[in-house]
């Protein structure tokens, strides 16, 4: 087939992605944990109808305006991670630790000294993470369908001609040309190809359908994913205060997304007359970028000691850019009477795509119970649609492929938070749950914790607080992007301590 240039130009415009983003890329990158301050934290996030911590603006804006002095705070924390693969007792837990500044922000309040409705307007910028992606899962397990149908999957339909290199050409150079111009499934079947996983049915330059070279009833696959990054959000927030029975605010919202990950698949067990005897696939994925979301919140004191709370979150417009590098290496018999031969596909090419994407927007209401000075109890109810994610295009393909998956897989998920604070002197205790329920239609993701806490108040205008989340999450993932029908659950226990100094200014 020949490389004429209105096909590439072609082509390009249509496959203009070179790596194929998925539906679970799309939903880690929509999904917010409890993280925050370690009073905010130990109260199991619950504090959309209380206001007056730092992170409880990140969630409703009005919480800005109970402030009546400008204060500082940071929180320091430290995670405790501890991952299993279920569905084969081979699996073994995946430790790890690691530490981060997770919060710092900043209130500046200013009283009203005319007469009027509007007592005080307060001003806020606070920094807070809102996921973290770090995690290592291993995954043991016996399946009877193999990568070779991945490769498959995306060969079939290409020509032959498209797989072989020119006289002169490298195989950087041809990987990289066919991720420019045909795009991320080209590439996978030039893997498969050049990987001697796949052979083409005929040796005709524009045979377009292959058949695959490996012989198994079961496999053995053992997959290791080792993800980073957090995304994070920077608020800035105007809150007011009116009459003595409203807080308004108002967020706009800043986001950061840093998403590594890195896999890496072993597939062994093959028919004692498979061409094929090993495959080791792995990939190499850094996707970050920023986007924006806004934010309207009120909380209304129904008497002195009950408070509601209302607060809506828009959607998050990202605007993401993706690298990806990977490589192949395959044990392989050209003949049964060969030894076997290994070969190393591995490009030296960064493919780089952009790509925008909306992530769900988020409606809570809450209420609260303040026990004059001895404490309070808070409970919050959110709702999140995870299936309004969505690739933003109009003319590619692939991406509307995607948002109608991500529209069939995905449903609304509520989530339910519940704090209390009981305060003795200058100490007080703090305890809180919090649930969110799955958002798959046909699988578990949900997640929950337990959270506990220690505020000490200085009585100079600062406080010392200490909290302790152990969290559980259950999650889905997917050896490769298309082809097989290979998603598996892992659970996560996580133990998270955090650190809070806040002091007035």
């Amino acid at each position: 087939m020949k490389r004429n240039l209105i096909y590439i130009i072609l082509t390009f415009l249509l496959t203009f992605y070179s790596k194929a983003q998925t539906s679970q890329d799309a939903f880690n990158l929509s999904t917010s944990g409890i993280f925050g301050s370690a009073r905010y934290t130990s109260m199991g996030g619950a504090f959309s109808s209380l206001g007056g911590d730092l992170s409880s603006i990140s969630d409703n804006p009005a919480g800005a305006a109970v402030f009546l002095f400008s204060e500082m705070g940071i929180s320091f924390e430290t995670n405790f991670n501890n991952s299993i693969s279920n569905g084969d007792n081979r699996n073994l837990p995946v430790k790890g630790y690691f530490s981060d500044l997770n919060q710092f922000g900043v209130i500046f309040s200013l009283k009203n000294s005319e007469d009027g409705p509007f007592n005080r307007l307060n001003f806020g910028f606070n920094i807070q993470k809102v996921q973290e992606f770090k995690n290592n899962i291993n995954s043991i397990s016996t399946r009877n369908i193999g990568l070779d149908q991945f490769f498959l999957n995306n060969a079939q339909g290409v020509p032959l001609d498209d797989l072989m290199t020119r006289d002169n050409e490298t195989i950087d150079e041809l990987y990289d040309f066919l991720g420019n111009n045909y795009g991320y499934s080209t590439q996978q079947a030039f893997l498969g190809f050049n990987g001697y996983i796949i052979d083409p049915v005929s040796n005709e330059e524009n045979n377009i359908n292959y058949v695959s070279a490996a012989k198994y009833n079961t496999l053995d696959h053992d997959f290791y994913i080792d993800r980073a990054g957090d995304h994070k959000k920077y608020t800035f927030t105007v809150a007011t205060q009116y009459e003595n029975s409203f807080y308004l605010g108002f967020n706009i919202n800043s986001h950061q997304v840093y998403y590594h990950e890195i896999s890496d698949l072993y597939e062994s067990n093959y028919s004692f007359d498979s061409n094929i005897n090993l495959i080791q696939f792995n990939n190499d994925v850094l996707t970050q970028g920023s986007g924006f979301s806004a934010q309207l919140g009120i909380i209304a004191k129904i008497k002195n000691n009950f408070r509601l709370g209302f607060n809506y979150q828009s959607p998050t417009w990202l605007n993401l850019t993706e690298e990806s590098m990977q490589f192949i290496i395959t044990d392989h018999l050209n003949s049964p009477q060969e030894n076997l031969i290994r070969d190393v596909v591995a490009p030296q090419i960064l493919n780089i795509s952009k790509y925008k994407l909306s992530t769900p927007g988020k409606t809570s209401i809450s209420g609260s119970f303040i026990i004059e000075s001895k404490g309070l109890i808070s409970a919050e109810f959110s709702s999140k649609d995870y299936g309004n994610i969505n690739f933003i295009t109009s003319q590619n393909a692939y991406l509307r492929s995607l948002n109608q998956e991500l529209a069939s897989n995905y449903k609304s998920a509520s989530m339910y938070r519940f704090g209390g604070e009981l305060r003795q002197k200058q100490l007080s205790y703090r305890v809180g749950y919090y649930y969110e329920e799955s958002s798959m239609v046909n699988a578990d993701n949900s997640h929950s914790g337990v959270t506990f806490g220690i505020g000490f108040d200085f009585k100079n205008g600062s406080i010392l607080s200490l909290a302790i989340k152990n969290s559980n999450i259950n999650l889905i993932n997917s050896l490769s992007a298309s082809g097989i029908n290979d998603n598996f659950s892992a659970n996560q226990k996580q133990t998270s301590v955090m650190a809070s100094y806040n002091f007035k200014l």
